[in-house]
């Protein structure tokens, strides 16, 4: 494995797109670390906002979120930013590229490229027995002629300690294909150790806020019983 690991490659391409497909508009505070506020189901900003992470994050099948327009930390996190504490070892970068290169290295040797990494996009993760990681990045395979052109690439890897699971890799899906993508409305919320609907959701329709693609209802539970994560 560590033989078809290749370093990367000091040629970046023309135009970098940090977010792309689900959205328009780029992160102005990548690098900054926010304190997040936690769920609070009575609170319909919280609401309002989930419904927006969840329908890029769908949308997008976890590539591409807009990190900086949520105040609000939901169950999918920015490996980009990650949440104090994340790591006493190592910064978010340098996990990014380890597990990016991972990525590709096992890409590598299952299929016979060269791929070579270019340039970071983004980078998501979910805490599941291990790290779930979605990546973005540019890469450039060596092999494909003699004058190799970058692409952008998307790898869903699952990393614990030296345990690793490819489930995805591919380019990136093109404009019309993202557009084409079926987004559900979420799942109900409910209460803690409870069958009952704390929130519900539906599609939004013509009377409903235009900006939301989905509209909530709250079912009448006490909001001072705990909910459950979601």
């Amino acid at each position: 494995m560590e033989d078809s690991v290749l370093a990367e490659v000091n040629v970046r391409p023309l135009k970098i797109a940090r977010y792309h497909g689900a959205f328009e508009g780029a992160s102005k505070s990548i690098n900054k670390k926010r304190d997040l506020k936690s769920r609070k189901l009575e609170d319909d900003e919280y609401l309002r906002q989930y419904i927006q992470f969840h329908y890029q994050f769908q949308k997008s099948e976890g590539f591409a979120v807009d990190w900086d327009q949520f105040d609000y930390s939901f169950y999918i996190k920015s490996l980009d930013n990650p949440p104090r504490g994340f790591s006493s070892t190592k910064t978010g970068a340098q996990i990014v590229r380890e597990v990016t290169l991972l990525a590709i290295g096992i890409q590598n040797e299952a299929k016979g490229t060269k791929l070579v990494l270019v340039e970071h996009i983004q980078a998501n993760f979910q805490f599941a027995c291990g790290l779930l990681c979605w990546l973005s990045f540019w890469a450039m395979d060596m092999n494909s002629s003699s004058t190799p052109e970058s692409k952008i690439y998307q790898a869903k890897l699952w990393r614990r300690g030296k345990e690793h699971e490819l489930h995805l890799f591919r380019l990136k899906p093109t404009d019309e294909e993202i557009a084409s993508v079926e987004v559900e409305p979420p799942s109900p919320m409910l209460c803690q150790d409870s069958d009952k609907e704390a929130v519900v959701f539906a599609r939004a329709g013509p009377e409903d806020d235009p900006g939301l693609p989905f509209v909530f209802h709250r079912t009448g539970v006490d909001p001072g019983v705990p909910f459950g994560w979601s």
